[in-house]
């Protein structure tokens, strides 16, 4: 469990930053001899020794205070009354944020805002019950509703349950520019994706030309499911539910670590064999999906 080198940037990036401060929640904080852990997993745990003359307890109740509640300089502050000198702390700082355990509140505000889930099924129950926990604004629809999407007032929409998303719909939310993502069930097993950022990602229409090319009847088949919804066992729902709430946490915060991985992909999950699969769906050149791109969505993919 060696601990990184801390790159001259991230101690930059630490220096200047000014939200509240939040280390991962996720980590359980433990005490050695001589050093302090994060987390205990052994492929990923990290090792933080102790500046000289600062005990390992000392410095473990410092990161517990990492809750989100104290700002950088209420923190240094904190840390020299503790006996740690700024540039130590600093370091300390740098290196929780090298390796992606430290965030701050307020570079990690939301920036989508209001989500709308369509789809009737148990999808979208459960997407609906989950994100409503989040400081987020949550609206449902069915099939029934208008497509008039620019009434809609939401940053997100996911497309839920539905075998096929409705070929009309899927273009009025490109032509909105408004991000969305697909979850549905296929003969038992999740498909999460594509997370489409018009203007910035492929498309459900790219994805169904590549089908098309693969298989010229395709638009017949597609039309025979428009409306259908997929049946799981409720493992498989669940386990469909939680990675499509994965792949929505760097949409719901504007500084991923990285994209997500249902970025121009679906993301595939056979419980009955245990697999996982990542299919690609890259641009087709025949789609008109790429003319507009998203400010927001730029924003949560991190882009300038």
């Amino acid at each position: 469990m060696p601990s990184p080198e801390v790159s001259d940037s991230a101690q930059r990036r630490a220096l200047h930053r000014r939200g509240n401060l939040v280390l991962d929640p996720r980590l359980t904080i433990l005490q050695r001899r001589t050093s302090v852990q994060l987390g205990w997993d052994p492929e990923s745990a990290l090792l933080l020794t102790p500046p000289d003359g600062v005990t390992p307890a000392t410095l473990a109740a410092l990161l517990r205070a990492l809750d989100g509640t104290v700002t950088r300089p209420q923190f240094m502050w904190r840390a020299c009354e503790n006996g740690i000198p700024p540039a130590d702390m600093s370091a300390i700082l740098a290196e929780l944020d090298d390796v992606g355990l430290l965030d701050e509140t307020e570079t990690a505000a939301t920036v989508v805002r209001a989500i709308r889930i369509h789809g009737r099924g148990p999808l979208s129950d459960a997407l609906y019950d989950s994100l409503s926990g989040n400081a987020v604004r949550v609206s449902r629809s069915g099939n029934t509703v208008s497509y008039d999407v620019a009434k809609w007032r939401v940053d997100f929409v996911v497309l839920a349950d539905d075998l096929v998303a409705d070929p009309q719909l899927v273009s009025n939310l490109v032509d909105n520019r408004i991000p969305h993502l697909q979850v549905r069930i296929r003969d038992g097993k999740g498909i999460v994706g594509p997370l489409v950022v018009p203007g910035q990602t492929s498309c459900l229409r790219c994805a169904d030309l590549i089908r098309c090319a693969r298989d010229n009847e395709w638009p017949h088949l597609s039309a025979q499911m428009l409306g259908r919804v997929g049946r799981a066992s409720t493992a498989a729902v669940l386990a469909t539910a939680a990675v499509a709430l994965g792949q929505l946490e760097a949409i719901l915060t504007n500084q991923p670590r990285e994209l997500p991985a249902s970025i121009d992909a679906t993301l595939e999950l056979d419980l009955a064999t245990h697999q996982a699969n990542i299919r690609r769906w890259p641009r087709h050149n025949l789609c008109e999906c790429w003319q507009t791109a998203h400010p927001v969505a730029e924003r949560a993919l991190g882009q300038p």
